[in-house]
């Protein structure tokens, strides 16, 4: 189980990314890694409190925080990676389907004077 997690981080970080990205799939999985340890954590407590003598079980805690870190990167890394594409794409010669996948945008709002992050699903795409 651990190469297996080690070769799925190695392909994750050597995956072809450009360089204007880097900045937001590092954000992104930084944001993502620190979830995941929370909530990894508050799992473990939860499952420390479930068995018969949780004082002998601390170390759930510990061990859920990090199995959460290590699945908050993955995803973090692997949403990154992932070129945007909408659930159905026409074009010439037909009709393809795929998975949505949610893409955050950053748009600044002039009245208020702020960057706000917004994420988007496409639904279609229309090739002329």
């Amino acid at each position: 189980m651990k190469k297996l997690i080690v070769i799925f981080l190695a392909i994750a970080f050597f995956a072809a990314a450009s360089n204007a990205a880097a900045e937001d799939v590092m954000q992104r999985t930084l944001r993502d890694s620190l979830y995941g340890g929370l909530i990894g954590a508050l799992v473990g407590t939860a499952v420390m409190f479930l068995t018969d003598d949780p004082g002998d079980n601390i170390e759930y805690i510990p061990t859920g925080a990090a199995i959460g870190i290590l699945a908050g990167a993955a995803y973090g890394m692997g949403t990154s990676m992932v070129q945007t594409s909408s659930v159905t794409e026409v074009d010439g010669d037909g009709v393809s389907f795929s998975f949505p996948t949610v893409t955050a945008e950053k748009i600044y709002d002039e009245k208020l004077n702020l960057v706000e992050e917004i994420e988007k699903i496409d639904l279609v795409r229309l090739r002329f």
